[in-house]
């Protein structure tokens, strides 16, 4: 209902501005301006008698002041009615969900063969933990495994 009286309210500013404009085109400072004199002559005086200069400046007064107040409680009535809308800008009510931290992969080194070679084997330090969140991860997008190491180093030739 209160957008009703809000938009049923810009639709008497709009008229209220078109008859002030047409009042104060209607009034002439001299016998030749106006539109009074371009519609025929004395228009105004025909309509409002002998003291149109009077009934035409007290209706300007009327009009201009229902105007301004019009105009300032659509203002207060737009601004009443955006401060109970959501804000776009700082949502309140629903929250982004955190992004999980990133699991560590599950790194399994196989068994190492026996060999009877005499040289050391190869070891491989631990990867940095990351940083940076990683995005939520889905069924249909896994992270890629970090690659294998071999567990003992290839014999020379």
């Amino acid at each position: 209902m209160k957008d009703f009286l809000l938009y049923a309210s810009v639709v008497v500013l709009f008229l209220v501005c078109l008859l002030v404009v047409l009042i104060i085109l209607m009034q002439r400072p001299s016998a030749n301006a106006g539109m009074g004199s371009a519609l025929g002559g004395g228009a105004a005086e025909s309509v409002f008698g002998g003291e149109s200069a009077n009934v035409l400046s007290k209706m300007t007064t009327t009009l201009t002041v229902i105007l301004f107040i019009l105009s300032f409680g659509l203002y207060l009535g737009f601004v009443a009615r955006e401060k109970k809308a959501p804000s776009a800008i700082a949502p309140t009510a629903v929250t982004a969900p955190k992004p999980a931290a990133p699991a560590a992969p599950a790194t399994t080194t196989p068994a190492a063969p026996a060999a009877t070679t005499t040289a050391p084997a190869a070891t491989t330090p631990a990867a940095p933990a990351a940083t940076t969140p990683a995005a939520p991860t889905t069924p249909a997008a896994k992270a890629p495994e970090a690659p294998k190491a071999p567990a003992a180093p290839a014999p020379a030739k």
